[in-house]
C-alpha cells in the first residue's frame, strides 16, 4: 500500500513539473528556427553557399549571402575568415552579409517562422550583429520585413518598399531595428531589437537594408576610398522572435484570457497568472496608462451575492497585478455581478463565458 501511493505521488510531481515546463516552454519559444545557425547541412568550403549549407535559412535574392562555421579549414572559418576575425556571439555558426555595397548591392537572409503571427499581438525580434574588419564603413539602417511564403526576387540590389509590395506573396513594410548610433562595432556583437505588432499572415522573416544607397545613413571609415562607394559587411548571429502579448488599445474593453471562474470561486490558475502577467508587462512599458477592472458572475445566485462575488473576482486580479509590481494608484476596480451579460443564454456554456474579469486601459497621469 506504501509503495502504491509512493509511486502515485511520483507520478503526480512528473505530470506537475512536465505541465510547468510545458508552459514556460511556449511562453518564451523562440519562434525563428535555427536562430543561432547551428543547424547546418554542408561544413561550408565555398563562398555565397548559404542557401545549400544553412538550414532553414536562405537568400531571398539573387544577393550572394555566406555562412561561417568553426569547421571550416577554407576562408569561412571562425574567428578567421576572409573578412577579418570574429567569434561566434553564441555556438559555432553565424551569417555574413553586406548592407551596403556599390550600386545598391545588397544581401538579405529570410528565414520560415515556427508559427505564422497571431493578428494584433506584439513580438519582439532580436538579433546580435558585427561589423566585419575589412569594412570601409558602417550604416546606420539595417531592419526586418515578414512575407506570407518565402520570397524569391529577381534582382541583386535592395528590396524597396515599391519592390516589395509588387510581389505576388503579401509582405509587410520594412521596420527599422532602433539604434543609438552607427553599427561600427568590430570586436564585439551589438544587440539590435525591435517590437511588432502582428498583422496575421507573417510566416517568414527577412533581414537586411531594405534602403538604397542614397537613402542609407553610412559613416564612411576607410579614407582609402573616400572618393567613391565602399563597403559595409556585417556578421549575424542569434536571430530570436519572441512573443509578448496582446497589443492593447486605450479605451476599448477586453475580456482577460483563461480568467473564466468556476463557480462560486474567486481564485486565479496558472494559465489566469500567465495572461495577467502579459498586461502587466504591458502596463509597465506605457507608465501612462492605468487600468480598471470589472467583475462579472452567471445568473445564479441573489443579486446581493454576485455583486460581491463579482466585486472579490476584481480584487483578485487587482491583488495580483499589485504583487507583480503595478502602482495601486494605476488601478481602479468594481463588481457587476450578473448585469453585463456577454450571453443570456441558459446554458452552463454561457455562464462559464459570463464569469470573468474584463478591464479597460485609459491615459494616466501622476498627480
Amino acid at each position: 500500500m506504501v509503495l502504491e501511493i509512493m509511486r502515485l505521488r511520483f507520478l503526480y510531481i512528473t505530470f506537475a513539473l512536465l505541465f510547468v515546463f510545458n508552459l514556460t516552454t511556449l511562453h518564451g519559444q523562440n519562434l525563428v528556427l535555427n536562430g543561432g545557425f547551428e543547424d547546418f547541412s554542408d561544413c561550408p568550403v565555398k563562398m555565397s553557399n548559404l542557401n545549400n549549407d544553412v538550414s532553414y535559412w536562405n537568400a531571398p535574392t539573387l544577393g550572394t549571402t555566406d555562412y561561417f562555421n568553426v569547421c571550416s579549414k577554407t576562408k569561412l572559418g571562425i574567428p578567421m575568415n576572409f573578412k577579418g576575425k570574429q567569434a561566434s556571439h553564441e555556438g559555432n555558426g553565424y551569417a555574413g552579409l553586406y548592407l551596403y555595397a556599390p550600386k545598391d548591392y545588397r544581401e538579405y537572409i529570410q528565414v520560415p517562422l515556427q508559427e505564422p503571427l497571431q493578428r494584433g499581438h506584439r513580438y519582439q525580434l532580436t538579433a546580435y550583429i558585427s561589423l566585419s574588419e575589412k569594412s570601409d564603413g558602417a550604416v546606420l539602417d539595417f531592419g526586418a520585413a515578414f512575407s506570407e511564403r518565402p520570397l524569391s526576387v529577381h534582382t541583386k540590389r535592395h528590396l524597396s518598399n515599391v519592390l516589395l509590395s509588387s510581389q505576388e506573396t503579401k509582405t509587410t513594410r520594412p521596420k527599422p531595428f532602433s539604434a543609438k548610433g552607427f553599427y561600427k562595432e568590430k570586436q564585439e556583437w551589438i544587440a539590435v531589437e525591435l517590437t511588432l505588432v502582428a498583422k496575421g499572415f507573417e510566416s517568414h522573416l527577412i533581414l537586411g537594408n531594405f534602403k538604397s544607397n542614397s537613402a542609407t545613413k553610412y559613416l564612411q571609415q576607410n579614407t582609402k576610398t573616400a572618393k567613391e562607394e565602399g563597403y559595409a559587411y556585417y556578421y549575424i548571429d542569434t536571430v530570436s522572435l519572441e512573443y509578448l502579448g496582446p497589443e492593447y488599445r486605450p479605451n476599448q474593453s477586453y475580456v482577460l484570457d483563461h480568467v473564466n471562474f468556476n463557480f462560486d470561486r474567486a481564485n486565479l490558475g496558472n494559465k489566469a497568472k500567465e495572461n495577467l502577467r502579459a498586461v502587466y508587462g504591458y502596463l509597465e512599458k506605457h507608465p501612462k496608462l492605468k487600468v480598471d477592472i470589472s467583475g462579472h458572475t452567471d445568473d445564479q445566485g441573489s443579486k446581493e451575492y454576485n455583486h460581491v462575488l463579482s466585486h472579490r473576482r476584481a480584487k483578485a486580479v487587482v491583488k495580483y497585478l499589485v504583487e507583480l509590481g503595478l502602482d495601486k494608484n494605476r488601478i481602479t476596480s468594481k463588481g457587476y455581478g450578473n448585469q453585463k451579460p456577454l450571453d443570456s443564454t441558459q446554458t452552463e456554456k454561457a455562464r462559464q463565458k459570463n464569469r470573468r474579469v474584463e478591464f479597460v486601459m485609459t491615459q494616466f497621469e501622476d498627480n
